[in-house]
């Protein structure tokens, strides 16, 4: 949940608010807020699991 709203928050609307000020901007540029929020999401996710191996905190046999 604390990913979502960090790449919703933190990345998308300030992306998109800024690519929106920008001259000459389409809807393509402030539709790469998505995928760069989610790049984020994806990043924390799999950081958050290598840390959950590294304290054993994780079962690595599933």
């Amino acid at each position: 949940m604390i990913q979502g709203i960090l790449g919703a928050f933190c990345v998308r609307v300030p992306i998109s608010y800024i690519m929106s000020i920008q001259p000459n901007t389409s809807l393509f540029h402030i539709g790469l807020a998505t995928p760069m929020s989610s790049i984020l999401q994806l990043i924390l996710c799999v950081g958050f699991m290598l840390w959950l191996q590294k304290n054993r905190l994780l079962d690595d046999k599933h």
